[in-house]
């Protein structure tokens, strides 16, 4: 699921510690230690090792992710890919060979994401459509 534009690249030889917000896409092939965040794609690359949770529209994890990964509208873990963490997205497609550990929420279509006081994720209900898990 390769993003049309990618505006921000973490190289391979990177090792960013701290947060990592952009409004457009991003993609990461290094060490990231910190939250990740972008408005539009985050990409995971097979070399990537993120430490600290991912939010973003749309997650393709193909690398190492250590931490909860929460997508507006999908997440898809790639073959070699291994995630500890929680996932929350609407269409959540794991791939043979992915490794996941953590537990999974789906988010009914139309829901928003909004914080509350102790700073966790909480789902404001929709009744348009039901949500999907695909897994190859």
């Amino acid at each position: 699921m390769p993003a049309d534009h990618i505006d921000t690249v973490v190289g391979a030889q990177v090792e960013l510690k701290g947060s990592l917000h952009n409004h457009g896409s991003i993609q990461i092939h290094g060490k990231v230690t910190g939250d990740v965040h972008s408005d539009e794609t985050v990409i995971i690359g097979e070399t990537a090792v993120v430490t600290g949770p991912i939010t973003a529209k749309i997650v393709d994890v193909a690398g190492q992710v250590h931490g909860s990964i929460t997508a507006e509208q999908q997440i898809e873990l790639q073959p070699k890919s291994m995630v500890k963490g929680d996932l929350s997205t609407r269409i959540l497609s794991i791939k043979p060979g992915a490794a996941f550990i953590g537990k999974s929420t789906m988010l009914k279509e139309g829901a928003a994401m909004i914080a509350d006081s102790s700073d966790e994720d909480t789902e404001v209900e929709s009744t348009k459509r039901k949500p999907r898990l695909e897994i190859d």
